[in-house]
C-alpha cells in the first residue's frame, strides 16, 4: 500500500510504501526520514536530523560534565567543612600553618610562664600541694606544641585536598 506525502526539502509530492523508513527525493536527490506519529506521517531531511542529533548530543555532554562539576563542588564543600576548626567564639574557619604554630607559640609561652612564676611563688610554700601548680604550665606547654602539631598537620591534608579538587574541577572543565 502507498502513501502520499511530500518532500520536506522541496515539497514535491511522491508515493511512498507504508514500511518505508527512509527515502530519496526523486525530484531534488535529498535523504529523508518518514515519520510517523499517531496519524500523521511527513518526511524530514535526514542530514538535519544528524544536524540536530550532534546539537543534542554536545548539549548532553555539556551538561553532563557541568553536572560532574557540581557534584564534585558539593562533595568539596562536605569534605572542606570537615577541616574547619571552631575558635573560641564559636565561629569557624580553615586551618593555616602559619596560625597553628603563632597558637603553639603563644601556648609554650604562656606555659613557660605560668612555670616560672608558678614555681617562684610556691618554691618558698611550706605546704607539699602548693608544689602541684608549676606541673600546671607543663601541661599547657605539652597541650600547646599538641595542638600546633595537629593543626599544622591539617593545614598540609587540606591543602592537599584542595589541590586534588582543583586538579579534578580542571580536568572536567576541560572535557
Amino acid at each position: 500500500m502507498l502513501e502520499s506525502l511530500t518532500c520536506n526539502s522541496c515539497g514535491a509530492p511522491m508515493q511512498v510504501p507504508e514500511s518505508a523508513r527512509f527515502i530519496k527525493c526523486n525530484h531534488c536527490d535529498a535523504q529523508l526520514a518518514v515519520r510517523r506519529e499517531r496519524d500523521v506521517t511527513f518526511t524530514e531531511a535526514v542530514d538535519k536530523l544528524t544536524e540536530t542529533t550532534q546539537s543534542l548530543s554536545e548539549q548532553v555532554s555539556r551538561l553532563t560534565a557541568n553536572q560532574e562539576i557540581a557534584d564534585l563542588d558539593r562533595r568539596w564543600e562536605m569534605q572542606r567543612n570537615e577541616f574547619m576548626i571552631t575558635g573560641k567564639n564559636g565561629r569557624t574557619h580553615l586551618p593555616t600553618e602559619g596560625t597553628a604554630m603563632v597558637g603553639g607559640i603563644v601556648a609554650v609561652v604562656f606555659g613557660g610562664f605560668w612555670t616560672v612564676m608558678a614555681f617562684a611563688i610556691t618554691s618558698r610554700s611550706p605546704f607539699g600541694m602548693a608544689k602541684i601548680f608549676p606541673l600546671f604550665g607543663l601541661v599547657f606547654i605539652a597541650v600547646g606544641i599538641f595542638s600546633a602539631i595537629h593543626a599544622s598537620s591539617k593545614a598540609s591534608e587540606y591543602k592537599q585536598a584542595k589541590r586534588r579538587y582543583e586538579a579534578e574541577r580542571t580536568r572536567l572543565k576541560r572535557k
